[in-house]
């Protein structure tokens, strides 16, 4: 890998503090002159994904490949019903899958929180230092993605515990059995469904919450070389205050990544829809070759799109809390500490 070198000036730490406006502007700044490297470390669980989809697809081809052939044998005289999965395929899959993306992510945070702080810095990079740092540590980064996620467990077992105690006593409490139950049942569920929508507006709530007290944990492990649980504590530290200025910040950037998926699909809607028409009028069969051969590229069109949006999120929001991480490194410790940030050696998990 070629050295990339960010042609703009240190930022944050040897500036004063960040206004919201600046934040963004710096974000953008930052994206637009190491896009080469940004995307190319991006590209990593890009291709992750692009492959645990394309396995999918491969395994799911095979079952719906029968009902095609009976679709095809009918002659559109008899209705075909849709192919069924089985639910151990499903889970099967998801259990497959969401440990092969969580190792991929362990590697792709660190790496990417690395880069575009440095990058932000003024510091020079390449993908290659970027992702050796991140294997040098892959463990801790490892446990730093798995960490928070017992921060969601907890108050999801807490609440369906609740859920189940509050409906058994609903039940206990209406006396009897049979049709007494079946009667009571539309008075627990008056009450059930009211406290079940609160529960999960709650959780929503602190969902949100969590992510901003830890939303500048990967930047803090990867450049101050602290162990998971620290790193979630420095993060706590560096976002309190900051809460809703990183809320407003991640919410513009979330609006603008979703503006530009939505822009990406519909061009791959609209190209897809003439390819379409042109099938048509060209009375390609349903079953030919041909057809096929459409349907292929109609799917690697999609997963390149997917790839694509994909890569873009990843580095818009790497990005962004790379330059929030610095300001606030900048406003929580002074600037010359700010300027410091070389990971301490000899750290355990």
């Amino acid at each position: 890998m070629s050295d990339f070198t960010s042609p703009i000036p240190a930022p944050s730490t040897t500036h004063g503090p960040l206004s919201f406006g600046q934040i963004l502007d710096r974000t953008y700044k930052l994206g637009r002159d190491n896009w080469k490297l940004f995307f190319g470390i991006a590209s990593v669980p890009s291709a992750a994904i692009l492959l645990v989809f394309a396995a999918l697809i491969g395994c799911v081809i095979p079952i719906a490949g029968p009902a095609i052939a009976a679709a095809q044998a009918s002659a559109g005289h008899v209705s075909v019903a849709p192919p069924a999965f089985p639910p151990f395929l499903i889970v099967g899959m998801m259990l497959v899958t969401y440990p092969i993306l969580f190792l991929v992510f362990a590697l792709y945070m660190p790496a990417a929180s690395y880069a575009a702080t440095e990058a932000d810095r003024g510091v020079k990079v390449t993908i290659g230092s970027a992702y050796g740092r991140a294997l040098n540590r892959f463990w801790r980064y490892l446990w730093l993605m798995i960490l928070p996620v017992f921060y969601v467990i907890v108050p999801l077992v807490v609440i369906g515990v609740a859920i189940a105690v509050g409906a058994l006593l609903m039940n206990h409490s209406s006396g009897g059995a049979g049709a007494m139950n079946a009667a009571a049942s539309p008075a627990a569920l008056f009450f059930l469904i009211p406290l079940i929508l609160l529960l999960y507006v709650c959780l929503f709530v602190y969902c949100v919450w969590l992510m901003l007290r830890f939303a500048v944990a990967f930047p803090a492990s990867a450049m101050e070389g602290l162990t998971a649980w620290a790193s979630l504590q420095r993060s706590v530290k560096l976002t309190k205050g900051a809460k809703g200025r990183i809320f407003l910040v991640l919410l513009v950037v979330y609006a603008i990544t979703y503006a530009v998926n939505l822009v990406l699909m519909m061009i791959l809607f609209v190209v897809g829809a003439a390819g379409a028409g042109v099938a048509i009028l060209a009375h390609v069969a349903v079953g030919s070759a041909a057809f096929f051969i459409l349907i292929g590229l109609a799917v690697l069109g999609y997963l390149l799109v997917l790839v694509a949006c994909t890569m873009f999120s990843y580095v818009a929001y790497t990005t962004t809390l790379a330059v929030i991480y610095n300001d606030q490194r900048l406003r929580k410790d002074g600037p010359l500490l700010s300027m410091h940030a070389t990971p301490q050696p000899g750290e355990a998990l």
